[in-house]
């Protein structure tokens, strides 16, 4: 498919930017300290599934309808940042009403966290851009495999090294939420940091349009 120096030369971009923080890994790390390991996980595998969607339109030369038409990104963008705002609006309203009735803050179930993460990365039109602008940069239109498969691998193993990242950083953020999940109010807290979190992030993305 390419040279082994190419090879090498798109995991250590791959992988810098994969360990890079930024939203996806944020999203995770929040998810983890306000609803554990469990979560965190769902979380990270919801937006690897979705990550696959990017995957396939990138592949399918779909991607290229979002960069030749801006009012569709505009919209799809808009959605994406809207959506991670009203999660965050239920996270720390959930987390009060909780409080104010004197029930324990509980993590919320795996099931929900995995769809919201899958709608999340799904909603993300910068990370179509993202495979549509990276993958050709290590694809041989004369190799011995065809264009869109070569594009398909790289993007599935290209989603892969990401998860791997965000992966690793829930193991990390669930150690210290282990060791703190007997803290009522550190669980409330966390609740509601991750809901801020996502709030901020849907905020940013929405400006960014």
């Amino acid at each position: 498919m390419f040279s082994d120096v190419e090879f090498v030369s798109y995991l250590f971009v791959t992988l810098l930017y994969a360990f890079m923080p930024g939203p996806a890994m944020l999203y995770s790390i929040a998810q983890t300290a306000s609803g554990g390991r469990e979560v965190g996980l769902m979380a990270v595998f919801g937006l690897h599934i979705g990550g696959y969607f990017h995957v396939i339109l990138t592949v399918l030369g779909l991607s290229t309808v979002l960069l030749s038409n801006p009012e569709l990104y505009s919209i799809i963008q808009k959605a994406g940042a809207a959506y991670l705002v009203i999660l965050g609006l239920q996270r720390v309203f959930s987390t009060s009403m909780l409080r104010s009735q004197g029930v324990p803050v509980s993590a919320y179930s795996g099931r929900k966290v995995f769809i919201d993460s899958v709608v999340v990365d799904v909603l993300n039109p910068k990370a179509a851009l993202f495979y549509l602008a990276f993958l050709p940069q290590f694809v041989d239109v004369e190799g011995t495999f065809d264009v869109w498969l070569q594009m398909l691998i790289l993007g599935v193993m290209t989603n892969v090294l990401f998860s791997s990242a965000d992966f690793l950083s829930v193991l990390l953020c669930a150690q210290l939420q282990q060791k703190l999940r007997t803290n009522r109010k550190w669980i409330s807290y966390c609740s509601r940091w991750a809901g801020s979190i996502f709030i901020v992030l849907g905020v940013m993305a929405f400006l960014r349009t």
